[in-house]
């Protein structure tokens, strides 16, 4: 397997993601500087690669251009706080609804926790989340204070 970064809960969420991407013929880059001491868990900032990337690879799978079939992943510091983020082209603009996409999975009972978890583990660590559409690409942006 591929390591993408250092932590190993981390790499191994990204890596999973990495290879459902490879099999949906994404072209999937990651750039990840984690620093030694992270602001919240281990168990959340999984969580928010878990939801973010499996959203990911469900929009790309659905896009017929493969060239547009792209799925970018960045962490890294910024001054004193950290910056994440995931971005992927979407097929059709999805309906946002409090500044959050509004799952299109058939069954809304079941579907449509991923981003309120999200945003709950960002407001619990002080944290600003955005998701905004630009020229058909998505993108999900977070920002934590580093401490």
């Amino acid at each position: 397997a591929r390591t993408w970064c250092e932590n190993y809960a981390v790499n191994t969420v990204i890596s999973y993601y990495g290879e459902e991407a490879r099999k949906a013929s994404v072209d999937f880059s990651v750039r990840i500087q984690l620093p030694p001491s992270l602001p919240l868990r281990e168990p959340e900032l999984c969580s928010i690669f878990g939801n973010l990337l499996e959203n990911a690879v469900e929009a790309e799978e659905k896009i017929e251009d493969e060239r547009k079939r792209v799925i970018n992943v960045e962490i890294r510091p910024v001054a004193d706080q950290i910056f994440l983020c995931v971005e992927n082209y979407c097929a059709a603009t999805p309906e946002m609804r409090q500044g959050l996409p509004v799952t299109s999975k058939g069954d809304a009972q079941r579907h449509g926790f991923g981003m309120k978890s999200i945003q709950a583990i960002t407001e619990k660590y002080g944290g600003v989340l955005s998701c905004t559409l630009d020229q058909d690409i998505f993108r999900v942006s977070i920002l934590f204070p580093a401490q």
